[in-house]
């Protein structure tokens, strides 16, 4: 069963390693063109010394018919009123007739294998250093950790789920990592 690795942390990954493993698995979370700077968000966790990232992806105009919960993702959003609404935010409607900001998804598909040196942790922290685009990222970060906080159990519990399934079965579900393999692949990986 998945643990976090002391506490929930908030990791980026090195591109060529994400590269890597997309060369083995079209499912790891990878474009060749556009993703050297934009960082591969995840919360790390662990399995019996094997540490796992589980993807945070930008919200999409799918996640909008996506439930808030499913066996294999989870939306991270808030609510809101119609006059916080942002120009390129991605936003449903709830029964009381506010709104659901969705700001990101949760995709347990995606998870994959790491080990030290191919990661760092995200400051979450502001810094009179940071430039005006860091200190918003910094608060969407924040609200993404907060929101996870309140759900890793939950979380933790349906990625061991899918994990345990497929590696027990040998069955690799459409649009999810082949973990068997990528485990195989990160193991033969040679950190710098």
């Amino acid at each position: 069963m998945f643990s976090l690795k002391k506490n929930l942390k908030f990791i980026s990954i090195d591109q060529k390693y994400l590269k890597y493993l997309h060369d083995f698995c079209k499912e790891v979370y990878y474009l060749p063109v556009g993703y050297e700077t934009k960082p591969y968000l995840g919360i790390l966790v662990e399995d019996n010394g094997t540490e796992y990232v589980i993807p945070l992806s930008s919200a999409k105009e799918k996640h909008k018919f996506w439930k808030n919960v499913d066996s294999d993702r989870f939306l991270i959003f808030e609510n809101c009123e119609k006059s916080e609404k942002t120009f390129n935010g991605i936003y449903t409607k709830n029964p009381d007739g506010s709104l659901k900001h969705i700001i990101s998804v949760i995709d347990l598909k995606k998870m994959i294998p790491i080990k030290p040196g191919l990661y760092s942790e995200i400051n979450l922290n502001s810094s009179p250093d940071d430039s005006e685009d860091m200190k918003k990222y910094k608060v969407l970060l924040n609200i993404e950790y907060s929101f996870c906080i309140k759900i890793i159990d939950s979380v933790i519990q349906k990625a061991s789920v899918l994990y345990d399934k497929q590696i027990s079965t040998g069955n690799v579900a459409k649009f999810c990592c082949d973990f068997k393999l990528l485990e195989e692949k990160s193991r033969e990986y040679s950190v710098k």
